[in-house]
């Protein structure tokens, strides 16, 4: 039994909340989305099909097809207002049995889509990528550089330690600081040294590893052996086993319910052909990566059918794509490095689809995935560069409260002049 979404039943409730008039999306601009962002290689073609008067959704039953979601054209607009207010049970209770319902919609004093409000009205979430503050947590994420003498005879010094957790923990705190100056409202999704539970990995492990296994156990989301597993691994291997995608949909969670204007995730990357990373490398490339290039799998739960939904009604892709237009340029200027090509990497090529604007991708990102609202997903440029990697062990510059170098505080200004920009448009 299928449902057929007619949101006039639902305008008694919401008539009275939407006080100015609602734009929708027309079914090409829908259909562009979903050709050339959305669909990575035309995986969600026996999921998705979308005509000028109605969008379906399918599910598959002991290999059988059915229609599972059915939106007409005339409730496009209304339905990607509810997915930008309302809360994910109340979605689901929409999605799943209208009989009855009554809607609670915040009285948002904006049209669907509209214009972008003045910085000082703006909520900003950043997320810090990664957690490490120090070497030994570096290396349980696994996300660092270590060169010695010893290997690469050239190296300029005895060693070079780069952790990109201390990286990115800097930039997001310098641009903080900026943003806030500028009257934004900021949050981030971390402290320094610490996940986004509020707590280092260790007291983590300490605290609320076994709790957390037991309550994935009861629920049945995890069996009774991978229980048993999870529990005696060492903590570096069940890091990357369990805890580093966890903790990801942690902060997918503090992320939305700080319900920002916009997120901005940091990184900083590394010439994936210099694997195993014990040498410099003479590449150096800046990109950003939107929402998009889903597959089926992706459509599997209600949580995800309804993030397909709004990446597909909402503008929050296009958005995305201008904003980290805007950035990408910024680190080309600021951080004088060339802009990543689809030919740069073999993972752009492969399992990326580059968009119209110059280094910015749609990539299958957790986050990228689960976040709502525009976002800018950077890459900053590549810690293991030849330059680079002696740039950013420098402590010359002092912003505030922070001890850094001139390349994290060059990639921080980046991120500033994008973000300015785009709500000066």
């Amino acid at each position: 039994m299928y449902l057929i979404l007619h949101m006039r039943v639902l305008l008694i409730f919401i008539a009275s909340l939407f006080w100015t008039s609602c734009f929708g999306q027309t079914y090409t601009q829908i259909k562009n989305r979903y050709n050339n962002y959305l669909n990575y290689k035309g995986s969600l073609d026996k999921y998705v099909d979308i005509t000028s008067e109605k969008i379906t959704l399918y599910k598959y039953t002991g290999g059988k097809k059915e229609v599972d979601f059915i939106l007409a054209k005339n409730d496009w607009c209304f339905f990607s207002k509810l997915i930008s207010t309302l809360a994910a049970d109340s979605l689901e209770k929409i999605y799943h049995d209208l009989s009855g319902y009554k809607l609670q919609v915040k009285n948002y004093q904006t049209d669907c889509f509209s214009a972008q409000k003045p910085l000082r009205k703006v909520k900003i979430m950043i997320d810090p990528g990664h957690m490490a503050g120090n070497m030994q947590m570096a290396r349980i994420e696994q996300k660092y550089l270590h060169f010695t003498k010893e290997i690469y005879t050239d190296l300029k010094q005895d060693s070079v330690d780069i952790a990109e957790g201390i990286l990115t923990f800097q930039t997001a705190s310098i641009l903080k600081k900026k943003l806030e100056n500028e009257g934004a409202t900021v949050a981030l999704t971390r402290k320094e040294n610490s996940t986004s539970f509020g707590c280092s990995y260790e007291d983590w492990l300490k605290n609320y590893k076994n709790k957390t296994l037991d309550s994935l156990r009861e629920a049945d989301k995890i069996t009774p052996q991978k229980h048993k597993t999870l529990l005696h691994m060492n903590k570096g291997k069940f890091f990357l086993e369990f805890f580093k995608d966890y903790e990801l949909l942690q902060r997918s969670r503090v992320i939305n319910s700080f319900k920002p204007d916009l997120t901005v995730i940091i990184h900083y990357n590394v010439n994936e052909k210099n694997v195993p990373w014990l040498k410099p490398s003479d590449k150096d490339f800046c990109m950003a990566f939107i929402p998009g290039c889903l597959i089926g799998d992706n459509l599997e739960s209600f949580a995800g059918k309804i993030n397909f939904l709004r990446l597909l009604l909402c503008e929050d892709v296009d958005k995305s794509e201008k904003i980290s237009s805007l950035l990408v340029t910024e680190f080309n200027k600021q951080l004088n490095i060339p802009i990543a090509k689809t030919t740069d990497a073999s993972y752009l090529s492969e399992h990326c689809t580059a968009t119209p604007s110059a280094g910015v991708y749609c990539r299958n990102l957790a986050l990228c995935r689960l976040v709502q609202g525009p976002l800018m997903y950077a890459e900053c440029l590549y810690q293991d560069n030849e330059t680079e990697c002696y740039e950013l062990l420098k402590n010359t510059e002092t912003v505030g409260e922070i001890k850094t170098n001139k390349r994290v505080k060059a990639a921080a200004e980046a991120f500033y002049n994008a973000i300015l920009t785009f709500y000066a448009n």
